[in-house]
């Protein structure tokens, strides 16, 4: 069997070109940019607190600090469907959030079965933190959330608009 060298080193320098040209576009400034102005939301629902590693504790809020223990994520931006803020009376404002089939049924079923517990919201938008709760006294079947955020107006509408473009961005890869 004969092999030509020169064919093989044509393929070599192919694969080598696409790789160098593929890791000169994930460095890019643009991909950061575009990354940076997302949001991330997850819910997590309080729970008592175990010895196994189930829940966590967590403070939320400025004044008065709430703590509590919670269980892992219930719902994401995935089940978001959109995020505005609200605004009331002067210094007032409030985000809602809207969920999809799946998270209305899944936000039904906790309100319903966890009444009087409460709801924590964390968000990544750039920094990690948790931004507010809600109490489940009744039960949600319109699949929408209100809640006053633990954030200045800016990081809120940043919130917002954050969550919005994940949304979108999520709706575009399926």
């Amino acid at each position: 069997m004969k092999f030509r060298l020169d064919r093989i080193n044509t393929y070599f320098v192919a694969l080598a070109a696409s790789l160098l040209l593929g890791c000169g576009t994930t460095g890019s400034d643009a991909g950061k940019k575009g990354s940076s102005e997302l949001a991330t939301l997850r819910i997590h629902l309080e729970t008592n607190a175990d010895n196994i590693g189930m829940s966590r504790k967590i403070d939320v809020g400025p004044e008065p600090l709430q703590s509590f223990s919670v269980a892992g994520p219930a719902l994401g931006e995935m089940h978001l469907l959109a995020a505005q803020l609200w605004e009331g009376n002067p210094g007032e404002y409030a985000i809602h959030l809207q969920f999809d089939r799946s998270g209305v049924q899944t936000l039904e079923m906790y309100s319903m079965s966890y009444r009087g517990k409460r709801l924590a919201i964390f968000s990544q938008f750039p920094h990690p933190r948790w931004v507010g709760t809600v109490r489940m006294d009744r039960r949600i079947g319109d699949g929408t959330l209100l809640f006053r955020p633990d954030a200045t107006r800016e990081e809120a509408q940043r919130i917002v608009s954050g969550l919005n473009k994940a949304v979108a961005k999520l709706k575009k890869t399926q």
